[in-house]
């Protein structure tokens, strides 16, 4: 409710009147803290941003926090000195409870908290923009602080800010933040995954129909009604544990599909993506490492978005198109509809 997050926000600027504050930030600092405690897409899609960071600032320490099932994304990053624990509960679909109560319990209580405060950094940057993320920067003693403001707050506690446009790409407004500590140099706005090794080529279609949230998948039914209309491509479909079921459903199209759900690391996922002809996969993880190496990629929404436009603005890539509701599509994606555009898809790549 709105008077909750203004009462949240003015909780947070009394907070900065007593917090640890610089006017600018050091022209080399020592060590730079980036928060993104979200989700897997959330952290994937901002991974050009370490890269940003590392041109500007060569010589710093640069320092992810992230929670505990992100943190391979960062594996083999160059551009990461180092990842942090922080499982906080808030803006992410993994920790429960969320919620203001237990929020505070983790900033005043949590052993990670407490860690990140002994660290000392020069900067923090709260890629996303809350008021629970300013509050951590401002408990782990950070003096430099960068957030956003217009979306989830905590703007008050930082001395530089993003203005939030629900129009640009996540990615490249998370390059902003590089730009607000004078980057000029910055990479393309394309997600980075570091493997230890190349995987070999195949023709394999993968299927990826899993996601944070039920709301917004296009159902497992249709990615299974799908697979039987591709019975003459080999398909392997991927996904964590609690995909198995669905992964179990498009399985059962035929002999053609290799289910792999629940069987392999995110580092194996990754891996399987790259050496895949193309993705087909929900508004998910698996729409940004498809882009991360370029391969062609349907993204198909489920009934919570209702602007296909908009959500490709945000999210998608060159290699992506994104299919869902809109003014001159008003309903789900069937099957059929989605299976022509796939067989132009591979026609063309």
């Amino acid at each position: 409710m709105a008077w909750r997050r203004d009462a949240l926000e003015l909780a947070t600027r009394f907070c900065a009147m007593l917090a640890p504050r610089s006017a600018d930030p050091p022209p080399e600092p020592r060590s730079i803290f980036v928060l993104r405690n979200n989700d897997l897409g959330d952290v994937l899609v901002v991974t050009p941003l370490f890269e940003a960071l590392r041109r500007r600032f060569p010589r710093a320490r640069i320092v992810a926090g992230v929670g505990d099932w992100a943190a391979p994304i960062l594996a083999g990053n160059p551009h990461v000195d180092e990842t942090l624990p922080i499982n906080a509960p808030w803006h992410n679909g993994q920790i429960r409870p969320q919620g203001v109560p237990a929020a505070l319990r983790y900033l005043a209580t949590s052993r990670e908290a407490a860690r990140l405060a002994a660290r000392r950094f020069d900067i923090g940057i709260d890629v996303l923009g809350s008021a629970f993320g300013s509050l951590l920067l401002m408990r782990a003693g950070i003096p430099f602080r960068l957030g956003v403001r217009g979306y989830a707050g905590g703007h008050s506690a930082v001395q530089r800010r993003l203005e939030f446009d629900a129009g640009e790409h996540v990615g490249r407004f998370a390059l902003r933040f590089a730009e607000l500590l004078g980057a000029t140099d910055l990479p393309d706005n394309r997600p980075q995954i570091h493997l230890a090794a190349d995987a070999v080529p195949n023709e394999a279609i993968v299927f990826a129909p899993g996601s944070g949230y039920v709301e917004k998948c296009w159902p497992a039914e249709h990615f299974a009604a799908l697979a039987k209309l591709a019975s003459d491509l080999p398909l392997t479909v991927i996904g964590g544990a609690k995909d198995r079921a669905a992964g179990a459903l498009v399985a059962a199209a035929g002999a053609h599909v290799r289910d792999l759900t629940g069987q392999l690391s995110l580092a194996e996922c990754f891996a399987v993506i790259s050496a895949a002809r193309a993705v087909v996969c929900n508004s998910s993880m698996a729409m940004h490492a498809a882009a991360a190496f370029r391969k062609p990629c349907l993204a198909v929404l489920g009934p919570q978005f209702t602007d296909a436009g908009e959500h490709a603005a945000q999210w998608a890539y060159p290699e992506t198109r994104v299919l869902g509701q809109s003014a001159g599509h008003p309903r789900l994606w069937t099957p059929d509809e989605v299976w022509t555009v796939l067989g132009r898809l591979l026609s063309a790549a």
